[in-house]
């Protein structure tokens, strides 16, 4: 493990050497301990959604969807982040698949509402953030500990505070093994590469058509290994009164590239004229990266003003020719599908029961998880220049003396040029990230008297970060490197940064002729980056619980009494990022944007209650009937406060029939990047609607963006699809407001047992968002009504991304509004099959009615509906296809043969269309969507991705009630994903939705599970 700079690694000592000391604390109370025979622990559980106990049996009054430790051993993941994202109110967000752009942490995400909308709980508490600018990571959740998940979706904030805007995701972790259970697991990929969308003839096509010899993927790929072992020890006081449970688990996941698969092994272009220009009109094409070798070129002003009309690059010969589709470089086969990753965690769960009063309790978690994202090599990129090359550059061949110093080699001239060259010769870009997280909770927790309970605990959880990115290319010395001479006194070719003494290390990167990189050059321009991070939390609560029916406040149609629960809190969050000096300056060419450091601390008061007040019992039309409501009021240290509160009532008319409702408001208070990140030049966007030679904005319109007559059509595209935002945060943004309803209705027939079945309409209308405008609405907004036109920055040529005074400010502000609703379906049936054993059937599905994204609430034009597309406007915040339908049905078997047991699954993704075949014109860009496919406005490569359905088996065995071996394969019929070509792909990885969709082919897994 790597060391941090800072001082939490000695309250992390201390924090541990508490923590073992009070675990020791509590196991010598188990073991010595004497309690009064005949007193019993608390028989009641905690609902999610609210504070109240209630029986087991009693459901909640908010929609809850579980997971059972069953489904999780059934589905052979080892990552959580795996199942939850199979759950159709679940969408993909950082996960194992994510690699350019990846933190290195796990997230999920209700409702596509994004991270920082969900609340994720251990055993009902918060478990803290993974990072310093990250969202809470499901690395800390070891799969072994897990005895189910719940899944709430829906404000929260009044029972649990700020971020629960989306829902709740509870983690209820195993406190009360008795024994040792060893358990080790092995998974692998597999894949035959025939993709029926034609990746691979436009592979082929291409290296026809062009000369390139772009490699093809191998017919057959196994690869993606996955080992995990875990170990689980436990056992309870001789009183029975207490339980210590400790674990310890490893896990090794192998790296998998994408030139394995024939849908990655190269970037793919959607095949139209306004995406790509690669190929022909509704076939895929080769994308690639125009930064490529042995390079594009072109001559620029010193101001950046375009002198040449086309870029260059060079023959056999080094001589300059003209940049074409051939020249581009595929940078695809080179990143990661799936990330290598290495994670430890160990733990432990411990509590007694001195006496009814006083319940004892800690919980303690580590975790450290080393992973390494990559991606292709970097270089010069367009965005750095220009450089100033000198006409005397000895490198320089006679074609680029004619041609861009007018035939003289005048060492008194320089020339300016935009350079984009890939430092082939240098290895990938790889982003080493290790998180060290620690979570400690201690507590009591008891009787007061008969009436109320109490809960008092302290909780403190650090995350580190220790980053280190390697193979990346310093910006000054590139621009030392290029500017070579020849040194007077000895005749060699050096940098003139030598000679001047601005940097006498400079070694000459001579890129004007090919294979001419030396060692030495490589070694000048590579630069390291070194940030470390830290984020804290510490809470204080204590709340107290009571049964006033014990005093007679109870209605006279009810059989029990009102509860009510009352509690405070204090929490603070403190953040720190430090970037080094490469990183803050923004001289790395492949960091695409300076990395500010970042320093916070938010805390937080809060008091809080619910009452839940029984109304009906047992009367005609009126099985039972009660009625729910809570409030929380939060202080913040930030110069504000918020009130948050819920109203829910259900009603069973007969004891069969289950209908409940809720109306909630929650907020989101801004998290430590929103508040405390300065304001950067970043990259923020994927289109310029003036740029290129046929551009989707008219004359007038581009105008209006500040394009002159005489640039319109010639601005020149980003190959990558990227261009430059300022962006940053805001230190005097305000929390986000959310409504949420529900209505739901349950029905478990008596006279069919075994059977239940939940449907639930949400409706969450979240305003005053923490977002950006977004660069695609800053531009319509300024062409078509006028407004924003000052945001927009454009450079002397009128691009938006060749250099950083090219830019749309586009700050986050509480400016935007985010509603979905739609209906959830929950059933189950379990029935017995008589001498054929039994079968446990389950369906859990979700019918999304809106999705509806306002850009800017002063303008409700803005506003457009994303539900049942996906793309480049659609895909701007939520990294995943927004379904209509999306479900996921299970099937168990339980054979009368003693210990065998059979599970098949049904994982179903509805189609979904590309969102500028939408009606909308904030979607369409004024384009007519019946014609747009036709007129080739839109390629059929990517106006629809079809319907996708998985089929996952697995079943298991038990050897003398001991020994469990599990056998399963995902993806039983090795199903590729849906492919979409690069401009519509926001949020992909290798051209597909790589957390969504079953990227690696056949999942194919075994566990063994040896219990004493």
């Amino acid at each position: 493990m790597r060391n941090s700079s800072f001082g939490g690694n000695a309250q992390l000592r201390m924090a541990v050497r508490l923590a073992i000391a009070g675990s020791a604390v509590t196991v010598f109370g188990v073991a010595n301990a004497q309690t009064a025979a005949g007193e019993s622990t608390l028989q009641e559980v905690i609902v999610t959604g609210t504070r109240i106990a209630a029986a087991p049996n009693q459901a909640s009054i908010s929609p809850v969807i579980a997971i059972t430790s069953l489904e999780l051993k059934q589905s052979g993941a080892t990552r959580v982040e795996d199942v939850l994202n199979q759950l159709p109110q679940v969408f993909a967000s950082q996960g194992a698949a994510i690699s350019n752009g990846s933190d290195g942490t796990a997230n999920v995400d209700l409702r596509g509402l994004l991270p920082k909308r969900t609340l994720v709980l251990v055993n009902g508490r918060r478990l803290g953030p993974g990072g310093p600018l990250s969202d809470s990571d499901l690395n800390m959740i070891p799969n072994e500990m897990i005895e189910r998940v719940e899944v709430l979706t829906g404000g929260a904030s009044s029972a649990y505070g700020a971020d629960a805007v989306a829902g709740v995701v509870n983690f209820t972790l195993n406190n009360h093994f008795e024994g040792i259970k060893f358990t080790s697991s092995y998974a692998f990929n597999q894949h035959h590469n025939n993709n029926p969308q034609g990746v691979g003839d436009a592979l082929r096509s291409w290296n026809a058509a062009y000369g390139t010899t772009f490699p093809e993927a191998p017919a057959y790929s196994t690869g993606g290994q996955t080992r995990d072992l875990s170990v689980l020890m436990g056992f309870n006081a001789p009183d029975g009164k207490g339980n210590v449970t400790a674990f310890a688990t490893y896990r090794n996941v192998a790296a998998v590239l994408q030139d394995q698969y024939d849908y990655s092994a190269v970037s793919l272009g959607s095949g139209f004229a306004t995406t790509s220009g690669s190929a022909p009109p509704n076939t895929f094409g080769v994308a690639g990266s125009s930064t490529s070798v042995p390079g594009r070129f072109r001559q620029v002003t010193a101001t950046g003003v375009n002198i040449s009309k086309k870029t260059k690059t060079l023959d056999a010969n080094n001589q300059l020719v003209n940049f074409d589709n051939s020249n581009r470089f595929n940078f695809g086969p080179l990143n990661y599908y799936q990330r290598p990753d290495t994670r430890w965690t160990a733990g432990a769960l411990a509590h007694y029961e001195f006496n009814e009063h006083a319940d004892v309790y800690t919980e303690l978690q580590y975790v450290n998880d080393r992973t390494v994202s990559q991606i292709a090599p970097s270089g010069a990129f367009y965005g750095t220049g220009p450089y100033k090359v000198n006409c005397a550059n000895p490198y320089f061949s006679t074609s680029m003396v004619t041609q861009w110093c007018g035939g003289t080699a005048d060492p008194t001239k320089d020339i300016y040029l935009l350079v984009g060259r890939r430092n082939v010769e240098g290895a990938p870009r790889r982003d080493d990230l290790e998180h060290s997280n620690f979570r400690l909770v201690a507590g009591v927790k008891g009787n007061i008297n008969d009436a109320w309970t109490y809960d008092f605990y302290g909780q403190f959880t650090i995350a580190q970060l220790a980053e280190d990115y390697q193979n990346d290319v310093s910006i000054s010395h590139v621009r030392n490197s290029l500017d070579a001479t020849v040194d007077p006194a000895t005749g060699k070719i050096v940098c003139k940064a030598v000679l001047n003494g601005v940097d006498p290390a400079c070694v000459p990167w001579n890129i004007w002729q090919r294979n001419s990189v030396t060692a030495g050059a490589l070694a000048y321009i590579s630069t390291p980056l070194v940030q470390r991070g830290e984020s804290q939390l510490k809470i204080l609560s204590i709340e107290t619980t009571g049964d006033l029916g014990k005093y007679g406040v109870q209605l006279p149609s009810a059989s029990s009494g009102v509860k009510v629960n009352v509690g405070v809190s204090r929490s603070t969050q403190t953040t720190a990022l430090v970037p080094d000096a490469v990183y803050q300056s923004g001289d790395a060419a492949g960091q695409g944007s300076p990395t500010p450091p970042v320093h916070g601390s938010v805390t937080t008061e809060e008091v809080f209650t619910e009452f839940r007040v029984p109304l009906i019992d047992d009367k005609p039309g009126a099985y039972a009937m009660a009625f729910e409501t809570g409030y929380r009021y939060s202080n913040y240290s930030l110069g504000f406060a918020t009130s948050t509160y819920k109203f829910g009532l259900e009603w069973s008319p007969i004891q069969d029939i289950r209908i409940r409702g809720s109306w909630a408001r929650a907020v989101r208070a801004p998290n430590a990047g929103e508040l405390f990140q300065p304001r950067f030049i970043g990259l923020d966007g994927s289109s310029d609607f003036c740029a290129g030679g046929a551009p989707a904005f008219s004359p007038q319109q581009c105008l209006a963006q500040g394009v002159s007559a005489a640039q319109y059509g010639k601005i020149d595209k980003n190959p990558a699809s990227q261009y430059n935002g300022r962006i940053g945060g805001d230190p005097t943004l305000k929390p986000e407001t959310a409504t949420t309803k529900s209505f739901g209705i349950g029905w478990t027939p008596s006279f069919l047992q075994g059977f239940r079945v939940q449907v639930d309409y949400f409706d969450i209308d979240i305003k005053d968002t923490i977002q950006r405008i977004g660069p695609t609405t800053v531009q319509q907004l300024c062409s078509n009504n006028g407004l924003l036109c000052d945001r927009i920055h454009r450079d002397v040529n009128g691009s938006l991304w060749i250099s950083p005074t090219a830019n749309i400010d586009d700050p986050l502000a509480n400016q935007g509004a985010l509603r979905t609703s739609g209906v959830d379906l929950d059933l189950s049936y379990r029935f017995a099959m008589g001498s054929y054993g039994k079968m446990n059937v389950g369906l859990v599905g979700t019918r999304l009615q809106k999705y509806e994204i306002t850009s800017l609430q002063s303008q409700p034009d803005s506003k457009f509906d994303c539900a049942g597309y996906f793309g480049p406007n659609c895909n701007a915040n939520v990294n995943a296809p927004l379904y209509k339908w999306r479900h996921t049905m299970r099937a168990t078997w339980s054979t009368p043969w003693h210990g065998i047991d059979l599970g098949l699954a049904w994982r179903h993704m509805n189609s979904v269309t590309v969102d500028a075949l939408s009606p909308n014109v904030n979607l369409n860009g004024g384009n007519d969507p019946a014609t747009a496919v036709a007129m080739g406005l839109v390629s059929s490569t990517d106006a629809k991705i079809k319907a996708t359905n998985y089929l996952d088996i697995n079943g298991s065995i038990q050897f003398a009630k001991s020994v469990d071996f599990r056998l399963g394969i995902n993806n039983v019929l090795d199903k590729s994903p849906p492919i979409i070509g690069n401009s519509n792909c926001t949020g992909c990885n290798g051209n597909v939705y790589s957390q969504t969709y079953d990227t690696l082919g056949r999942y194919i897994f075994g566990t063994l599970s040896v219990q004493f």
